[in-house]
């Protein structure tokens, strides 16, 4: 599915501020408490803490409490570290608002968890990590320069949605629109969030570079908005903090990679070593694109939708997740650009080690035999199990297994097209990953060269 991007241009008297949509407003955040700073921004959209190298970040929210950065990206609580992070093509997360006093808050709740990177000092943001994925975690609570309303939401329109309880160590559930799915190896934590739901509604996250072109569409819309007397500069920086709670230290923080690898080539191909983030833009001897994700050189799925034989005509709708069971089935839309016509491009499997993931999960049982096949047509928000393209290609069986990167087929890029790849379970196989670029990259990929 190739997503639209309209970019709403709102001019009102005494503001420069610009804002995304109608009703928004923009300002930069604080933290207080156990860590103290202004909140910066990685390039990837990552929000920190306590990073000097990064400059003060700008968010906007919308009257739904949405929140998007300078950049337009969606902020989202990525599940199931439910980490605060803005992401290319995301649709932001909503359930925030701002108090009287300018506070942010989420569903309710002032209270964030500020964890510790291991680079520059800063801290990542939180609002319910598993605490077996985080290290050096402290309470803070946000605060915006601007915005702040009467009471709730800001400015007349009101944010704030039905509370949750956010306590740091409560296991009840987050009501972000994602599917988070849990550690197979681990059930202690923090409120670890369960089975990841096929019915959610997100898109994955990626970065700017792999995501399709599109023209944007400028409107010019007189609207109310407040003067939070920022600029609509792009962020260098920013920070993160979630959860509440008296928070101790963790055991354990997961690396930022796998190792390095090498490509296989052909369909259904085995493992080329541990999955990474590594940058390599050069096409392997054997004629296949690199398992890596190199920055636009490769593309992600605009659309997963999880087809179930148990439920036949039950359409699930998109989801952050890939599954494979034993009736359930994931189908991935790949749109190709135009600007890859003459490129040669591998369908690529990246499947790293637990510990090497930041962002993103998985849960792994059985053989790990999986079938990959490419369907005639593209798939939408209506397909369903019956109703499902056919089989055009069966690309084969891989038998996966964590810490290795696999091409499946390598052809020549379908320019300017729209493709459709499914992984069904050929064996005892239930997996269910959260699709993500972040170190290290897990999911299904087409990269190119």
């Amino acid at each position: 599915m190739m997503r639209n991007f309209i970019t709403i241009a709102a001019f009102a008297a005494a503001t420069n501020a610009l804002v995304g949509r109608s009703d928004s407003c923009c300002f930069h955040l604080t933290s207080s408490g156990d860590a103290s700073g202004k909140l910066g921004q990685l390039s990837d959209g990552q929000n920190r803490i306590g990073d000097n190298s990064l400059s003060p970040a700008q968010y906007c929210i919308d009257s739904k409490g949405a929140i998007t950065d300078s950049n337009g990206r969606g902020c989202i609580l990525t599940p199931p570290t439910t980490q605060f992070q803005c992401d290319e093509g995301a649709s932001p997360t909503p359930g925030f608002s701002l108090s009287s006093e300018g506070g942010l808050e989420y569903n309710d709740s002032k209270d964030f968890v500020a964890c510790a990177t291991g680079q520059n000092g800063g801290l990542n943001v939180y609002t319910h990590p598993n605490k077996s994925d985080v290290t050096g975690c402290v309470n803070v609570e946000l605060t915006a320069d601007s915005c702040s309303s009467s009471g709730s939401g800001f400015g007349s329109s009101s944010l704030s949605t039905s509370a949750v309880p956010s306590s740091f160590g409560s296991s009840s559930a987050q009501s972000t629109p994602s599917a988070p799915v849990s550690e197979s190896t681990s059930n202690s934590g923090f409120g670890s969030p369960g089975p990841a739901p096929t019915g959610s509604v997100p898109v994955p996250s990626a970065p700017s570079e792999s995501r399709p072109s599109s023209s944007p569409i400028t409107v010019v819309n007189t609207v109310t908005v407040t003067d939070c007397g920022c600029s609509a500069t792009a962020p260098a920086g920013g920070d993160d903090s979630d959860g509440s709670g008296s928070f101790q230290s963790a055991p354990h923080v997961p690396s930022s990679g796998g190792g390095s690898q090498s490509s296989g080539s052909g369909s259904a191909s085995g493992p080329a070593d541990s999955a990474s983030a590594t940058p390599s833009a050069t096409e392997t001897s054997s004629g296949s694109c690199p398992t890596t994700l190199t920055t636009g050189s490769y593309e992600y799925p605009h659309l997963i939708i999880p087809v179930d034989s148990s439920s036949p005509d039950t359409a699930a709708g998109t989801s952050f997740n890939g599954t494979v069971s034993s009736t359930i089935s994931s189908v991935f839309n790949f749109d190709i650009p135009s600007s890859d016509s003459g490129k040669t491009c591998s369908l690529v499997f990246l499947f790293p080690k637990l510990q090497d993931l930041e962002t993103s999960s998985y849960s792994f049982i059985g053989d790990g035999k999986i079938d990959f096949a490419k369907l005639s047509s593209a798939v939408d928000e209506s397909t369903t199990f019956n109703n499902l393209p056919s089989v055009s290609q069966d690309l084969g069986d891989i038998t996966v297994s964590p810490g290795n990167s696999y091409v499946v087929s390598t052809f020549s890029c379908p320019a300017g097209d729209t493709v459709a790849y499914e992984m069904k379970n050929s064996g005892s196989t239930d997996l269910n990953f959260f699709e993500d670029y972040n170190p290290s990259p897990l999911g299904l990929y087409i990269t190119t060269c």
